[in-house]
């Protein structure tokens, strides 16, 4: 196994297994937790390479790769984030189950795992940044500062100090904070669109602005009072 492959293996693991130790929290039995699990694994493959096809459709259109042939390689994070929760979203309302208890225990599981990636991509030289910054390892960083800060947040969610769904909108916003700030710092084609931002700053933009817009909502008074029973 390269190094890449060892951290990806291991944050996957590690935010999986915490996911399992909390997943009566999440108000998910034995058998839904591991059918959500993997519907939702697999709404981030198919939403993370979509993305990839989306931004980089000149070259699929050139010829220059191929979907099945580069199925391998080329994989959007957002994307990913986005698949993933249209598949939570989609099983918890066809379960019948509250979709906000459990999005706010993948608001801490999800910056842990994609920080120990995140020292892969480095060790891999994937996602580099401009000499002399290693950006992987910042963007690994603040993750781990963004996973402690919606633990916190999850902590004031389980004593009812604050509405389901609190901790993940916060993910949102502080993760695509982080992305608007370091993505300039990398090297792996970020061409300026629009307003001086790459499609992937965009989007970090666009997930903040989704992230504090989330919270606001949830923070209205007759929202709080309806937090033990959202089937959202």
């Amino acid at each position: 196994m390269t190094p890449y492959g060892f951290f990806a293996a291991a944050g996957a693991v590690t935010a999986i297994a915490w996911l399992r130790w909390n997943h009566r929290a999440m108000g998910l039995s034995e058998n839904e937790f591991w059918a959500a699990l993997w519907l939702i694994v697999a709404g981030a493959v198919m939403g993370a390479k979509a993305l990839f096809v989306l931004l980089g459709w000149p070259h699929f259109a050139s010829g220059e790769l191929h979907f099945w042939g580069d199925f391998g390689s080329g994989f959007v994070f957002f994307g990913g984030l986005i698949g993933a929760a249209v598949a939570g979203g989609g099983f918890a309302w066809r379960r019948r189950l509250a979709f906000w208890r459990g999005a706010d225990y993948f608001g801490v599981a999800l910056p842990v795992g994609h920080a120990i990636g995140r020292v892969g991509c480095f060790t891999q030289g994937c996602c580099a940044g401009r000499a002399p910054h290693p950006v992987q390892l910042y963007e690994s960083a603040g993750l781990l500062v963004i996973a402690l800060l919606t633990h916190r947040v999850l902590r004031a969610v389980t004593a009812g100090q604050l509405t389901r769904g609190t901790a993940f909108c916060t993910y949102g916003l502080l993760y695509g904070a982080l992305r608007l700030v370091l993505d300039p710092l990398r090297i792996d084609g970020r061409p300026e669109r629009l307003l001086g931002l790459s499609h992937q700053q965009g989007i970090a933009l666009g997930l903040m602005l989704v992230g504090a817009a989330g919270i606001a909502w949830l923070r209205r008074p007759h929202d709080r009072s309806g937090a033990g029973s959202d089937l959202v």
